[in-house]
């Protein structure tokens, strides 16, 4: 089933690489964010059905935004996936801790990327 989902990275190749494997093979419309503040007035005015973080961003990473998304009741329901190159287990146990839905770390099979997305988003709607 497409989602609409917002990506917020900050690296145009990574932008590109996960918006055509979600539109592409998932039928997914995405909507790109550069950083986090961008993401956070993203996430209130679209209304996602599903957010793709990355950690490491300018202006405000990944781990204080999912705090102000997660604290908003606009947004508190929204699964948040972080997407980023962090992969230690202490970074993913981190990311999760926080109360991010899912954890996926770069670099991914752009093949899967949108069966992990529509199965973290069933998850978390239950």
């Amino acid at each position: 089933m497409p989602h609409t989902i917002l990506l917020i990275e900050d690296e145009p190749d990574i932008q590109t690489v996960v918006k055509f494997a979600l539109e592409a093979t998932g039928g997914h419309d995405v909507i790109v964010a550069d950083d986090g503040l961008q993401g956070l007035e993203a996430a209130r005015t679209e209304r996602p059905d599903v957010i793709l973080l990355d950690v490491m961003m300018p202006r405000m990473d990944g781990h204080e935004l999912l705090w102000l998304l997660k604290a908003s009741d606009k947004t508190s329901g929204i699964p948040v996936i972080f997407l980023s190159a962090k992969a230690q287990q202490k970074d993913v146990e981190a990311g999760l801790d926080l109360g991010a839905d899912g954890y996926l770390t770069k670099p991914f099979d752009s093949r899967t990327l949108s069966d992990q997305v529509d199965a973290i988003v069933k998850k978390a709607r239950g």
